[in-house]
């Protein structure tokens, strides 16, 4: 992986390691929470060239099945290798809501029967992941424990031969960041956790008009749509820091 030069070669690498380790379904998942797909420099899905069938990729991405899905909820919280038994992930559902019982028809007719998952945490607040399933019984723990090492650099290095739009709008997202006075910052953070404009101004002890001032700067300066959405945005680039 670490030789492969674009896309195609990151995806060859992708359906070799399948080979070695038994699991000969790939794919990668570029947000989980965003139910986005990965494409390569041309915009073709990575799940369409590693042969998942239109069907399912579109059940999954358009009509956003991936954000309720067990596995995929698991890698906002993991960041090492982990394996699933579909049978009893399905059965681990007290009250399954009725995408995920679609997902259970969907792994079914493809006769999936196991996964493993490697988490990847990327800039942005993002998570995604590259997995590898199988429809035939595999020793998940055996894989694991064999290779588990090497499933994860493979995993990284993959997102990162897909990363470089992503990397680009970061980089100018984060220089209007830095042009985010101290006071910008600290109305950003007090709205973040809950507080009403009146409620920073008196913490911050300036009026509710120069509060709204700065907001409205901000939202033009990230390019935001509004004072959520750039609240949103700040706290993905961890401007404001974590939420108590």
């Amino acid at each position: 992986m670490r030789a492969a030069a674009d896309a195609a070669a990151a995806v060859d690498c992708l359906r070799e390691t399948g080979d070695v380790i038994g699991m000969r379904l790939p794919c990668a998942l570029n947000d989980v929470s965003a139910n986005s797909p990965v494409y390569d420099q041309q915009g073709r899905r990575i799940a369409d060239l590693l042969g998942w069938p239109a069907w399912m990729t579109d059940n999954w991405f358009d009509r956003a099945y991936v954000r309720q899905h067990p596995i995929y909820l698991r890698c906002r919280f993991e960041n090492m290798p982990f394996g699933s038994v579909y049978a009893q992930l399905w059965e681990s559902l007290a009250a399954p809501t009725p995408a995920q019982l679609q997902m259970k028809k969907d792994t079914d007719r493809l006769g999936v029967v196991a996964q493993i998952t490697v988490p990847v945490h990327l800039v942005l607040g993002r998570t995604a992941c590259v997995l590898w399933c199988t429809q035939d019984p595999v020793d998940l723990d055996a894989v694991l424990e064999s290779c588990g090492d090497q499933l994860l650099t493979i995993g990284h290095l993959f997102m990162a031969i897909l990363q470089p739009l992503h990397e680009q709008t970061a980089s100018a997202r984060g220089r209007e960041l830095a042009y985010l006075s101290d006071r910008q910052v600290d109305c950003l953070y007090w709205l973040a956790n809950g507080k009403t404009v009146q409620e920073t101004a008196t913490i911050l002890d300036i009026s509710a008009h120069t509060v709204r001032q700065h907001l409205r700067v901000i939202v033009e300066r990230l390019r935001a749509a509004n004072t959520v959405h750039a609240v949103a945005l700040a706290t993905q680039f961890g401007i404001i820091g974590r939420l108590p």
